[in-house]
């Protein structure tokens, strides 16, 4: 009766459909992050988002250009990260794109700072919201652009599903076979950068690393497909962050932190038992 009470209330609702739409996010973006092992461009994506914001609240407040939304400097920072990533990874070298992700993050992290001795102290937490999140304070517009987003990436995914596991594992085959890969290298980076930005500002960007990463860093351990990993990972988020959520309520606990060492603890144990084999 508790629970269903519980249930019942629309924050609770709201953050229900925040883990689904989250858990199939990892599914969909975090599978081939870890198949292109890119799993630090959520890091540098999320973080990123907080120089944008905080350029975008910059912008809006000095009246610069008040129509620029901190979201969507969020979004235009995120999609740079990820072209900057593009550009030192055309050859296929992961380590190129490595580098370039952690100077992005710098660069995005010192906007950030910067802007923040700028703009009015009682808009500096909506920066940092970018950083913790919280399942429990979405709004009904954070659902519905977390849905778009989730929806839009299906199609993508979908659509281009056999054209990103060749980028993933084997680029030069895909050139073989007369294919611009460079367009696909391009489309799934832009398509990642996009899911963690709206992700991040829904949920923070300390959850969205846990569950875009560790969920399918195990998946790929046990997984024997692509489409069978893409299932775990959903899985295997769906179930952290419902932990995390239950925990909340018993024990008044921060969902997002549960949610995190719980994928976390998960990934640990598997990498013990892969060891011990």
């Amino acid at each position: 009766m508790y629970m269903l009470e519980i249930l019942l209330h629309p924050f609770v609702q709201r953050a229900i459909i925040a883990i689904l739409l989250t858990s199939l996010a990892a599914a969909l973006v975090g599978t081939f992050m870890v198949f292109r092992g890119l799993s630090f461009l959520v890091s540098g994506v999320a973080h990123a988002a907080l120089g944008g914001a905080a350029l975008g609240i910059f912008l809006e407040t000095s009246g610069l250009a008040p129509f620029i939304d901190p979201l969507l400097g969020a979004l235009l920072f995120g999609i740079l990260v990820a072209l900057i990533t593009g550009v030192a990874g055309e050859a296929g070298v992961s380590g190129r794109m490595e580098v370039a992700i952690g100077v992005s993050f710098a660069f995005a992290m010192s906007i950030a700072v910067f802007f923040m001795f700028y703009i009015p102290p009682e808009r500096v937490p909506q920066i940092w919201g970018y950083l913790i999140g919280d399942l429990l304070l979405l709004t009904e517009k954070d659902i519905l652009l977390l849905f778009t987003a989730c929806f839009t990436l299906a199609i993508i995914v979908v659509l281009f599903h056999r054209e990103f596991v060749y980028v993933s594992f084997d680029m030069d085959a895909l050139i073989a076979q007369g294919v611009n890969a460079k367009v696909y290298h391009y489309l799934m980076l832009i398509t990642m950068a996009i899911a963690i930005i709206v992700a991040t500002k829904a949920i923070g960007a300390i959850l969205v690393y846990a569950i875009l990463v560790a969920p399918a860093a195990v998946a790929v351990e046990w997984g024997k497909s692509v489409n069978q990993v893409m299932l775990l990972v959903f899985i295997l988020a769906l179930t952290s962050q419902m932990l995390g959520l239950i925990s909340s309520f018993q024990w008044n606990f921060s969902p997002s932190a549960v949610a995190g060492i719980v994928a976390a603890t998960i990934y640990l144990i598997t990498l013990a038992k892969k060891k011990a084999k």
